[in-house]
């Protein structure tokens, strides 16, 4: 009797140990299920990862091939590209680690500063400044030589004048241009302060640079406005795209078709354009913008992942908003 209870006992124990294995499998095998769906994920995200970045870097690679008249347009997609891989990264945040954040946040500020490294350098700002002419005293170089470079020096004056447009180094002022000063130019605004600066008609291409204490309005332009180191501003503006970095406390009233991009800034409002002036709406024609279609709301911060709004800007409450320019200027 006592020998077949042992053996039962025995058996009893071998039995609760066996359903302690196999509960213990079944464990690690749901455990192994629970977790796969985001392996696979991050597997999936990894490679999805790579081949949009090899994809933009390929895009920045072949940009000095070409040419000249489509750089923007390129350039403008090579953004495009970083904001698509930017919001899928922003999209994918719920199940990637903080390492895996850290390292997206990395390739998208390399990929980004890759990218305006290139075009700062292929698409330069122009500069309104001339050489200052030789000295009386170079009679060492023969006459021949002189009327070579006097005569290069005089077309490349011409050209500039003829094609870059500008106000530079001014403050307290208020500065005014028309259609006929700045239609289908390059326009650059450049190191002013406490200035108002009116800008009457179609643009091809608006550059803000070291601007502060300024109110500057816009008619539209018909590609991009780019503006940077901005402080205590207000900008009226209307464009294709905005690409705002470097900026800060300043307050945009903006038509854009596209979509705008800002990068290193903070306090940044934004509110819809309303500036009202003759042949504003001959301007939106003349520069291919709908005056129908704005974008104002559509802020892509390149310095916030997340999927919440980004606290670097914010829309201008109806109440805090200018709804009569003439009132105030």
């Amino acid at each position: 009797m006592d020998t077949l209870t042992d053996q039962t006992n025995k058996l009893n124990l071998l039995t609760n140990r066996e359903i302690e294995r196999q509960l213990n499998l079944q464990k690690k095998k749901d455990d192994k299920g629970t977790l796969l769906p985001n392996n696979e994920k991050l597997d999936f995200f990894e490679r999805m990862l790579a081949e949009k970045q090899n994809y933009i870097e390929e895009m920045i690679s072949i940009a000095k091939s070409v040419p000249k008249i489509e750089l923007s347009n390129h350039f403008n997609e090579i953004s495009k590209e970083i904001l698509t891989l930017q919001k899928y990264v922003a999209a994918s945040n719920i199940f990637l680690r903080n390492y895996d954040l850290k390292k997206c946040q990395y390739i998208l500020q390399e990929l980004t500063s890759k990218s305006k490294r290139l075009e700062d350098e292929l698409l330069p700002k122009k500069k309104f400044s001339f050489k200052n002419k030789l000295k009386e005293n170079s009679q060492m170089k023969n006459s021949e030589n002189k009327e070579k470079y006097d005569e290069v020096d005089f077309v490349a004056k011409n050209l500039l004048v003829k094609n870059v447009c500008g106000l530079f180094n001014k403050n307290n002022e208020t500065l005014s241009m028309t259609n006929s000063d700045i239609f289908k130019k390059d326009i650059t605004l450049e190191k002013l302060e406490n200035c108002r600066v009116f800008l009457r008609g179609s643009a091809s291409t608006l550059h803000l640079d070291k601007l502060r204490n300024c109110t500057v309005f816009s008619g539209p332009v018909s590609t991009s406005i780019f503006a940077e180191n901005c402080e205590n501003c207000t900008l009226v503006i209307a464009c294709q795209q905005l690409r705002l970095h470097s900026s800060i406390k300043t307050n945009i009233y903006l038509h854009v078709t596209s979509r705008a991009i800002m990068e290193d800034c903070k306090e940044i409002g934004f509110a819809p354009y309303n500036w009202k002036y003759e042949g504003v709406e001959d301007d939106f024609r003349n520069a291919s913008l709908d005056i129908a279609t704005n974008n104002w709301t559509c802020i892509d911060d390149f310095n916030w992942l997340n999927e919440k709004h980004s606290p670097n800007w914010k829309e201008i409450d109806e109440k805090d908003r200018i709804e009569n320019w003439d009132e105030i200027y």
